[in-house]
C-alpha cells in the first residue's frame, strides 16, 4: 500500500534584530523567522514541538546560513525562540484512518451476526423437523443406491404421508434435480413418485434412512421443512 509522509513547517514568529549582517555588513536589516514542524500522512496529522529558524537579510533578500551567525545573533535566536507561542503538540487522525479501522470491524460484526442468524435458523428448523406432521414437506439431498453403488444423487422434495410408531412414510416429488437450478412446484399433486418407509428417529435428526440400513437403497439429508 502506498503510504505518503509529508513534513510541513508552519510560520510561528518573526523578529527584526539590530545585529550587523554577516553577509552585507549592514545593520538593522536582519530578521529571524521561526517555523514549527507538522507531519502529515495519508491517515494522520501530527503537530510537533520541533522549531527551526532562518536568518533573512532584507537588504540582499537572501538567507544567511547558520555557519555565518555570530554569538550575538545566536543569543537573539535562542531568546526569541523561547518566547514563541507554539501550537500544542497534537496527533489527530483523518476519516481514512477511521474507515481503515471501522470497516474491518463492521465486516467482522456482520459475519458474526450472519453466522448467529444462520445457527439460530438451523436450530429452529431442526426443532420443527423433530415435531414433523403429516402434510408437511421436506427438501432432501437424496441418493439412491444399488448393490452399494450410487445410481443417482441430487435434490428433491418429499411429502409426509403417514407417521406411526417409529416409522414415517414420505412420497417423493416428480422432479429430481441434479443440476441445482430447478424450480419445484410444491402442490400436493406433484408428489407422484415412490413412497418410502423411513426411520422416524433418523428423520428427526435430519436423516432419511430406512430401518434396515445395510440393505436400504436410499439415503438423504433433510435441509428444509415447509409446513
Amino acid at each position: 500500500m502506498y503510504y505518503n509522509v509529508t513534513d510541513y513547517y508552519d510560520p510561528v514568529g518573526a523578529k527584526q534584530i539590530p545585529s550587523k549582517c554577516p553577509g552585507c555588513g549592514t545593520s538593522n536589516c536582519l530578521e529571524l523567522l521561526f517555523y514549527q514542524k507538522r507531519i502529515e500522512t495519508s491517515f494522520s496529522k501530527k503537530v510537533t514541538t520541533k522549531v527551526s529558524g532562518i536568518l533573512f537579510c532584507d537588504n540582499t533578500q537572501s538567507e544567511i546560513a547558520p555557519v555565518l551567525w555570530n554569538d550575538e545573533i545566536e543569543q537573539y535566536y535562542v531568546l526569541e525562540k523561547s518566547k514563541l507561542n507554539l501550537q500544542p503538540k497534537k496527533l489527530s487522525f483523518n476519516k481514512w484512518f477511521y474507515c481503515l479501522i471501522i470497516l474491518p470491524l463492521i465486516l467482522i460484526a456482520t459475519t458474526i451476526g450472519y453466522n448467529i442468524y444462520e445457527e439460530e435458523s438451523y436450530i429452529d428448523e431442526t426443532k420443527a423437523i423433530e415435531q414433523v406432521h403429516v402434510g408437511e414437506k421436506v427438501m432432501v439431498l437424496y441418493t439412491t443406491t444399488d448393490s452399494n453403488n450410487v445410481t443417482d444423487n441430487g435434490t428433491t422434495w418429499f411429502l409426509v404421508k403417514k407417521i406411526e410408531a417409529d416409522s414415517i412414510w414420505v412420497q417423493r416429488h416428480e422432479v429430481f434435480d441434479t443440476e441445482g437450478d430447478v424450480h419445484f412446484d410444491l402442490a400436493a399433486s406433484k408428489f407422484t413418485r415412490e413412497t418410502l418407509k423411513a426411520s422416524l428417529t433418523q428423520f428427526k435428526t435430519r436423516g432419511l434412512f430406512g430401518h434396515d440400513y445395510p440393505s436400504q437403497k436410499f439415503s438423504g439429508y433433510i435441509t428444509t421443512l415447509q409446513k
